[in-house]
């Protein structure tokens, strides 16, 4: 099954979705002096399998470079002459564990109706941060749209639905306050970055980096996170590169009926922080 997906008559008409299909991916091998087209997978597992399918069938991988949405994103900024280092999720741990450690003698104060359970464990805070961080994408617009949210449902519901929210926002907030200047809180903190830059160069900076690049395939999504909808936003905004998105069979109906709400958002890759 084939969507096309339009936003308005001043996007371009760039965007094609599957549900299944990954065959089609093999009809574009070939033999070429330049790879044509960027293979993005989450998941290395998958990866190499799509690269052993192309070696069973004795399928060139000319035309193909695979990579992921950090490895693409990180290429992006390296070209922007940006910083591409960002703290792993055990720095990030280190740092929460302070973070809690001084709630009492600092500004950074804990909602009075997160469970304690949560509230005292780096672990399970940092868990909280990466929800908030894959619904929201920290952007402004999704933010308010969790506290419209949170404010219809039955107390105490709503209020411990709006604490999470600024929870994961005040430690995101805090975490980059202490971490070293230049690097990202973490790597989708890098995509963002990479997604504004895309966006404020007009796209420009993809055609330095992927002079050669006319088509990116995301394959195997079983979702779509805030974060990586942002990202297809800006390409299919800012470049003229064509690209596909592959779900899953199982959610993939779904997430194609659902795919321009994820998408529809000004300013992808915008912080509420800024």
């Amino acid at each position: 099954m084939t969507r096309a997906y339009h936003r308005s008559d001043d996007l371009p008409d760039t965007l094609t979705v599957y549900t299944g299909g990954e065959e089609r991916l093999f009809e574009r091998a070939k033999t070429c002096p330049q790879p044509t087209e960027i293979v993005v997978t989450s998941v290395e597992l998958h990866r190499r399998n799509l690269q052993r399918r192309l070696r069973e069938r004795s399928l060139p991988k000319d035309a193909f470079e695979f990579s992921d949405p950090v490895g693409m994103s990180k290429q992006v900024l390296r070209n922007a002459a940006e910083p591409t280092k960002a703290i792993d999720r055990i720095d990030r741990l280190t740092l929460l564990h302070s973070i809690l450690s001084d709630a009492d003698s600092t500004e950074f104060e804990l909602p009075t109706r997160i469970p304690q359970s949560i509230s005292t464990d780096p672990q399970a805070v940092e868990q909280l941060r990466t929800e908030v961080e894959s619904v929201t994408n920290f952007h402004s617009e999704r933010t308010e749209s969790w506290k419209q949210v949170a404010d219809g449902l039955n107390a105490p519901i709503d209020q411990e639905a709006t604490e999470r929210l600024t929870v994961a926002l005040d430690v995101e907030r805090e975490l980059k306050s202490r971490t070293q200047q230049g690097k990202a809180v973490s790597e989708t903190e890098l995509i963002r970055r990479a997604t504004r830059t895309l966006t404020e160069t007009d796209g420009s900076i993809w055609a330095e980096t992927y002079e050669s690049i006319d088509r990116i395939t995301f394959l195997g999504l079983g979702s779509l996170s805030a974060t990586h909808a942002d990202l297809v936003h800006a390409l299919i905004e800012s470049t003229s590169v064509e690209v596909n998105i592959h779900f899953r069979q199982g959610t993939g109906e779904y997430l194609s009926k659902r795919l321009f709400s994820l998408i529809d958002i000004n300013n992808p890759g915008q912080e509420v922080f800024a």
